[in-house]
């Protein structure tokens, strides 16, 4: 028999949840008013009141129209990506989850008009009359909405390892994967808006099919889903049973905002992290950081294991690949599976640590790297960043001054750098590896600012209101370097070649993505070259720091790299 679908209904404050067919013995639980409806006439009745809604309301939001949130199947998507997916994945359904959200922040579809839009596919497992079962939510996944396929969404692919007949068979549980838009995380307000809507929909399913453990609902996921998991866990603390984060950080990569750790440290939410020591991505010092704050603030019930990433299966020492497997439960999802809300994994917080923070690399690998002992000079488990990074200052007294003139041939490259990643700057050929474009001796390179979504590089002020920037030659001919939002006299053209997208599109207000021209707004790192250039490598290393409050900053580092001729 056909697997039980949610049927696309404008649900009531109540949630009223009308179903449409059957499978199994995964009986949905219904209101009075879903169970005496016809599910055709419901749907119709619903979307015709939406209509006249929309038709007869003064013009103020959409939300002030309709009944939210709303659920819809997503047959535009599922039409166009699902014969993608293969095992597992083919299992999931499609739909997408509208609802309200402050117009102020609302730059999701139709810009301001208080909807927001989220994507997520659910698994749902063969059920037995009268049993309950656990429900996973496998978070990451922002950008473009073929993001969602397993086939390209690393986050949807490890969700899929759940739904894994092999872990099925073991392990019973409904499974949900989500994907948000670009432009739904413009600011961090933003992002907790979306976060919270992830548990909104796990309470949408768990009413719906009505056999839901609601004392086994988890989060986990690995980078930015790990960031998502606990970020979840604060805006609904009441609602996890355990989070198993890999690879994760409680500090957004770009805004530097903190998620509320005392919601997390108050609540029952069992934690389980993993960490390489060499990550360059994430830096170890995050998953310390968390243990550090959690404990201080009182909660015992987590357990975390730091390792070497080299050890495991992992992409460069970032992430555990060998957390889920679709062949067998892993002893990471056996734990999950374990844990229930109200039962603490442990009495006492336990810390697995393989081998030492010694020897290994930390963030700023690339602009460190010169300096002697720079991987030891610390004591990385109990690391903060400072204001003043005595390490950085030595990167920048080892600088070769600047070099005489102001350049010459009026030539400006593009190029982006994202805030929180070190190890890519996009302007060329994104295919590359390692892209590296050769400039002129005497052009100007124009960097422009990003952060996680592309927001701050299209906002002079909101930069200059969150981040300080400073800067260091490493190696090159450079008359002179300024921080800008004016790059050149004239917009410039971008070229087709130079990608200035984080995986798929920057957020809409970002012209670097909609307009492909530089407008005048952006913010810059811009390095003038001397004509008379020694060498033939231009590096320049960036270190952006953000006051965190408390004594705490966060900074990220970058190293601008050319190929002069």
């Amino acid at each position: 028999m056909k697997k039980r679908k949610l049927l696309a209904l404008a649900l009531s404050a109540a949630m009223t949840v009308t179903i449409l067919g059957g499978c199994g013995t995964s009986t949905p639980e219904t209101s009075a008013a879903a169970s005496t409806a016809e599910p055709v006439s419901t749907a119709a009745t619903t979307a015709a009141a939406a209509s006249t809604a929309e038709t007869t309301a003064a013009p103020e939001t959409k939300a002030a129209q309709k009944s939210y949130p709303l659920v819809t199947e997503d047959k535009e998507n599922q039409g166009q990506y699902a014969a993608q997916e293969t095992g597992a994945a083919a299992k999931f359904e499609w739909y997408k989850w509208e609802f309200e959200i402050d117009p102020e922040i609302d730059t999701v579809g139709e810009i301001g008009d208080g909807v927001g839009e989220l994507y997520f596919r659910l698994f749902v497992p063969e059920g037995k009359d009268g049993e309950k079962y656990p429900l996973v939510a496998a978070l990451g996944g922002l950008g473009s909405q073929n993001g969602m396929t397993a086939e390209i969404n690393g986050y949807a692919f490890r969700g899929a390892d759940y739904a894994s007949d092999s872990n099925q068979a073991e392990h019973p549980c409904y499974v949900l994967t989500f994907q948000t838009p670009f432009e739904a995380c413009v600011n961090y307000e933003a992002e907790l808006e979306y976060v919270y809507q992830f548990g909104e929909v796990a309470k949408y399913v768990a009413e719906t099919y009505g056999n839901v453990d609601l004392d086994r609902i988890y989060a986990t996921g690995h980078s930015q889903g790990a960031g998502w998991s606990y970020e979840l866990a604060s805006v609904q603390p009441e609602l996890l049973a355990a989070i198993l984060i890999n690879a994760g950080t409680t500090v957004h990569t770009t805004w530097g905002n903190q998620c509320d750790m005392e919601a997390i440290a108050g609540s029952d939410v069992n934690i389980y992290i993993w960490h390489g020591f060499n990550d360059p991505y994430i830096p170890v010092n995050e998953a310390y950081r968390a243990y550090h704050t959690l404990n201080k603030l009182g909660k015992n019930n987590i357990v975390m294991e730091i390792q070497d990433g080299n050890s495991v299966h992992s992409y460069g020492g970032h992430v555990n690949n060998d957390m889920t497997s679709p062949e067998e439960t892993t002893k990471y999802m056996s734990w999950l599976f374990d844990q229930k809300k109200g039962v603490p994994c442990t009495e006492s917080p336990e810390l697995t640590e393989e081998g030492t923070y010694n020897g290994y690399a930390w963030a700023g690998v690339q602009v460190f790297s010169g300096i002697k002992d720079w991987a030891t000079a610390n004591d990385y488990a109990s690391w903060t960043e400072p204001k003043e990074n005595k390490t950085w200052d030595q990167v920048k007294e080892n600088a070769p001054a600047f070099a005489e003139g102001e350049g010459g041939t009026g030539t400006t490259v593009l190029g982006k750098v994202r805030i929180g990643d070190e190890t890519a700057t996009s302007y060329d050929d994104a295919g590359k590896e390692n892209p590296v474009v050769a400039i002129k001796a005497g052009d100007s390179a124009a960097i422009t600012v990003q952060g996680y979504t592309g927001g701050y590089g299209d906002d002079w002020d909101a930069f200059q209101k969150e981040w300080s920037v400073d800067w260091a030659v490493l190696e090159g001919s450079v008359t002179n370097i300024e921080l800008t939002h004016e790059a050149s006299e004239k917009p410039i053209v971008r070229p087709e070649t130079v990608t200035l997208a984080n995986g798929g599109g920057p957020n809409v207000n970002n012209s670097l993505y909609n307009e492909n021209t530089l407008d005048g707004k952006q913010v810059y790192v811009k390095i003038d070259t001397a004509e008379d250039f020694e060498g033939d490598t231009l590096k320049v290393a960036l270190r952006f720091t953000r006051d965190l409050g408390d004594g705490e900053y966060a900074s990220y580092y970058h190293v601008v790299e050319f190929s002069v001729e």
